[in-house]
C-alpha cells in the first residue's frame, strides 16, 4: 500500500489557489504540477514558490507529470475536461481520477471547517462532463 496521492492541478485561480495551499499542507501529497493559462495567478505564483513545475498549457501538464492518482480540474472550461478524458482513453490512462469542482469545495469548506459549502465559480461546470 502506498503512503503518498500524487495529484495535479489544473486551475490555479479562486478555487486552485485555496485548495493548492490545502494540499500542500500535507506531507502525504505530492503535487507533480499546476496549470493555468495565466501564469500570474495566485495559485501559480504559490506553486512557483513551493518550487512545483508550472504550466501555462494544461494538456502539455498532463501529457509530462507523470503518474498521476488524481487530477484535479477547477479550471470551469468544460472542453478541457473532454479534451482530458479523450487523452486518458487513447492513452489507456484507468488509474488517474479527474476530480470535479464539486469535490474541490467540499475537501475547501471541511479544511476550513466552514458552516456552508463554499460557492462555485464555474456553475455551468456540472458532473463529469
Amino acid at each position: 500500500m502506498r503512503d503518498q496521492v500524487s495529484i495535479a492541478l489544473i486551475g490555479a485561480g479562486r478555487t486552485g489557489t485555496p485548495l493548492l495551499k490545502d494540499l500542500l499542507a500535507y506531507s502525504y501529497i505530492r503535487v507533480l504540477g499546476v496549470a493555468d493559462v495565466d501564469m500570474n495567478s495566485p495559485g501559480m505564483q504559490l506553486a512557483r514558490e513551493h518550487g512545483l513545475a508550472c504550466y501555462q498549457e494544461p494538456m502539455q501538464m498532463v501529457r509530462e507529470a507523470g503518474e498521476v492518482d488524481i487530477l484535479v480540474e477547477v479550471s470551469g472550461d468544460t472542453k478541457l475536461k473532454h479534451e482530458i478524458k479523450q487523452y486518458y482513453e487513447q492513452t489507456n490512462n484507468h488509474h488517474t481520477i479527474i476530480m470535479h469542482d464539486l469535490i474541490a469545495r467540499l475537501i475547501i469548506s471541511l479544511c476550513d471547517r466552514a458552516p456552508a459549502l463554499v460557492p462555485t465559480h464555474h456553475p455551468e461546470d456540472d458532473g463529469i462532463g
